[in-house]
Order: structure tokens, then C-alpha cells, then sequence
């Protein structure tokens, strides 16, 4: 199974979204079942004498991942991209071979004497020179590939992520520029947050061009309430 850090956490979904549906999170330590609803980031409780709102709060879930509700939101939700379904590729997204030469490679070919990089490359290449009936057989290869971490190892993302954008300033800010309050909080969410966005990259046609995690980023790089500045 690929290993994905794609931890959503900032306000998960546009709201464009219009219909409302419940997908179940993680129970929290204490047992307690959760739900989410994609239309308003809200969160509850689920009880059998009637659901409530989830109070306010960082809550640790019983798969280590955290949960930050402000009013009822999930403002810093690590596990509601899970529960939602696999969405369809988008326009702008390439294949699944291109996909996985990125993510063996690096966005900038930080692992690119590796041998799954190269094997990816390989893929790629083969890819590219198929007609469509083959490229449709080498693609399902290379999805496959995705999730076959020990053959095709994943490049590790850099704390600050490929490029320079507001995620890595996140970072940077909540992480301290040598790294001294990595074990924060903030420098997690942080860091999660730089996952998310190599990730939406690995996707798109252009992938030094700003995601939807990078202009989440941009609003949130200066919310010194969940993302403090080391040292404070």
C-alpha cells in the first residue's frame, strides 16, 4: 500500500459543495465515534440517544491521527480525505504513469539515481510510445505500481516541499528555521499540510503551479493560533 501522508488541515472542501453526506472518521481514544459531513466540515458525536456537535479542541484518534474542531469544524482534519470516495481524475491531472515516475523521482528529480526511479522512467517511456489500447494496460501497470511501496519507494518529500510556497513558510514558521520545535504541534500540522500539497502536485499537468493546499496555506500562514511561531 502506497504510504500517503495527505493529512487534511485546513477547511477541507469548497463550498461550491451543495449536497450533504455523512462519511464515518476514526473512533477518538476515549471510543467515540465520529462522522463528518462534506457540505459544512461539521463533525459529531454519534450517540443513540441523538448525535451532538464535537466540542472544541485538538482530539487524538485512535489511528494516532489528530483532530482540531473550532465551534463544531473541522478546521484541522487529518482523516476526512480518507473517508471521502476517490474522486475521478480531473482535467488537469496526468496519467498514473507519470504519476508514479514523479513520486519514485521527485518533483525535482531528488531521487533520480534510484532504481525505482529508473524503473519508473521506464514505465513512463513505454507509456508514452503505446497506442491508446496498450497505454490503457501500461497505465493499469502503473497504478498498480502506486501502490507497491517496496518496489517503488516514494522520494521523500522535504520539510518545506519542493518549492518555494506559503506551506513551507508555514513550516518554516512553526518548525523554527533549525528545526528546534519539530516535535510541536504546529510544526506537525505544518509539515502535513507540505505533504498534502507534493501530493496534489504529483497530479497536475504543471506541478510547479500553486494547489489547492497552497492557497489554503497562503490563508492560514498568518492564523498564529494554530500555527504559532517557534519560540512562542
Amino acid at each position: 500500500m502506497m504510504i500517503r501522508s495527505l493529512l487534511l488541515l485546513v477547511t477541507l472542501l469548497s463550498s461550491t459543495i451543495a449536497v450533504s453526506e455523512w462519511y464515518s472518521l476514526p473512533k477518538t481514544t476515549q471510543g467515540q465515534e465520529l462522522r463528518y459531513d462534506n457540505s459544512t466540515n461539521r463533525v459529531e458525536v454519534v450517540n443513540e440517544t441523538g448525535n451532538r456537535p464535537l466540542w472544541s479542541g485538538v482530539h487524538k484518534l485512535e489511528d494516532g491521527r489528530v483532530l482540531r474542531i473550532q465551534k463544531g469544524v473541522a478546521i484541522a482534519d487529518q482523516t476526512v480525505q480518507r473517508a471521502m470516495p476517490s474522486p475521478q481524475r480531473q482535467p488537469d491531472q496526468v496519467d498514473a504513469c507519470t504519476v508514479l515516475e514523479r513520486q519514485s523521482c521527485g518533483l525535482r528529480t531528488e531521487c533520480g539515481i534510484s532504481e525505482s526511479c529508473q524503473l519508473a522512467h521506464q514505465l513512463q517511456g513505454f507509456y508514452n510510445s503505446a497506442n491508446l489500447l496498450d497505454r490503457n494496460k501500461i497505465e493499469s501497470q502503473c497504478k498498480e505500481a502506486l501502490d507497491n511501496a517496496s518496489m517503488f519507494p516514494p522520494c521523500p518529500t522535504p520539510p518545506t516541499g519542493a518549492y518555494h510556497t506559503a506551506c513551507g513558510n508555514i513550516v518554516n514558521k512553526s518548525c523554527g528555521k533549525s528545526n528546534q520545535c519539530q516535535d510541536s504541534d504546529a510544526c506537525d500540522a505544518a509539515r502535513q499540510l507540505v505533504s498534502m500539497e507534493s501530493e496534489e502536485r504529483l497530479n497536475k499537468w504543471v506541478p510547479s503551479e500553486d494547489t489547492y493546499t497552497t492557497r489554503q496555506c497562503e490563508k492560514a500562514s498568518g492564523d498564529d493560533e494554530f500555527f504559532p511561531p517557534c519560540g512562542k
